[in-house]
């Protein structure tokens, strides 16, 4: 079986309902109602693009078939967003007709996976990529558990991209790159006044160019991605960025990297639903009580999609009740001193206890293992 075989099953993607093309002005659209429109063909044009390519081994063909059925699962969850339900009154039939699109690729993919024969279904599992959001209160050391979860996963092989949505350049620190590198450049985001702060990814960039060529390496062959820091000759920077950012997490749909997102802390990101792209949210919680108050805040926040909790800097405190962790990272002296002098943990205590919790944390996702 091909990968081409996965289009060959849906109706014509990119096809237009009644009403003319989504990329199109139209005398009764507002701006907003353009960057809608603009993202249902984007989306469209992803999955065109993700169920279009040659495989050449049945595993191949099993991750292609497993990349179509989460990245379908992805947009269909993006379509719950707020902004899509104040669309819906004006777009309703468009956002139908997507939402058919998106359930037939997902029906179809889930046909497919479930005639595969185990040994190929079990080893095209073992190959997709984890899609993980992490947020928390601040300081509980989200940006720990993400850079060195994005190092370790690396060090066995896999392609990780990492991705700060932290104004604050805690990822850089833990990955061991040069704060505020990384960013968005700015050819590739253009001016709309019906995106978020004004500003949207540039049409003709795809998210999968922008992995490709504007990345910015990392130790461990990691790939580092982040919105504009604000600093004292740009302020503006990460308002350009943000909603670029957002789109290309998103829509980097390649089945075989990891994506591990550091949101900003605190309970705006996730209400924004800068998760969106994740299949799975880390909430990261230390002992104090104000940490998990906002857990607590945060979990009803992110809807659907699968969350875990992670203790990080706990001694012999008790779990918070009703946070209990799938694995408590014990605080660790070697790690306090690293991040007060800006290094990352793996590069200046490889051997510490938390390092080797994250592991364990890394151990979890791959083989799927980590509770909701």
């Amino acid at each position: 079986m091909t990968r081409a075989s996965v289009g060959q099953q849906m109706p014509p993607a990119g096809t237009i309902p009644a009403g003319g093309d989504a990329t199109g002005p139209g005398p009764d659209r507002s701006p907003r109602d353009e960057v809608l429109l603009e993202t249902l063909t984007r989306q469209t044009r992803v999955m065109e693009s993700l169920s279009a390519g040659e495989t050449d081994t049945p595993e191949a063909a099993e991750l292609a078939w497993l990349g179509v059925q989460h990245q379908a699962d992805r947009y269909l969850r993006s379509l719950d967003a707020r902004a899509w339900a104040r669309a819906s009154e004006r777009w309703g039939e468009r956002l139908a007709s997507h939402r058919r699109m998106l359930e037939d690729y997902h029906g179809e993919a889930g046909r497919r996976l479930a005639e595969a024969r185990p040994g190929v279904a079990g080893a095209a599992g073992q190959r997709v990529g984890l899609r993980v959001a992490v947020i928390g209160k601040g300081g509980a050391g989200k940006s720990l558990v993400s850079g060195t979860l994005c190092r370790v996963l690396a060090r066995r092989g896999r392609r990780v991209l990492a991705a700060d949505l932290d104004t604050n350049p805690g990822l850089a620190f833990s990955l061991g790159v040069a704060p505020c590198s990384g960013g968005l450049p700015d050819r590739v985001v253009e001016p709309h006044p019906g995106a978020p702060y004004g500003w949207r990814l540039r049409s003709g960039v795809s998210p999968a160019q922008v992995v490709d060529r504007f990345t910015t390496p990392a130790p461990d062959g990691v790939r580092f991605l982040a919105l504009g820091k604000i600093d004292e000759p740009d302020k503006a920077s990460s308002k350009r960025t943000v909603a670029a950012l957002l789109e290309v997490l998103l829509g980097f749909a390649d089945p075989s990297w990891d994506v591990i997102g550091d949101l900003e802390a605190g309970p705006t990101t996730p209400f924004e639903r800068y998760h969106a792209f994740a299949d799975r949210v880390l909430v990261v919680v230390g002992p104090a009580w104000r940490s998990a108050m906002t857990a607590r805040r945060l979990l009803p926040l992110v809807g659907e999609v699968p969350t875990t909790v992670v203790g990080n800097r706990f001694g012999h405190e008790p779990d918070h009740p009703g946070l209990d962790p799938v694995v408590r990272i014990p605080f660790d002296p070697a790690v306090a001193d690293a991040e007060r002098r800006g290094l990352a943990p793996l590069d200046a205590c490889p051997s510490s206890v938390a390092v080797a919790a994250i592991e364990r944390l890394a151990d979890l996702l791959v083989a799927g293992q980590a509770p909701a």
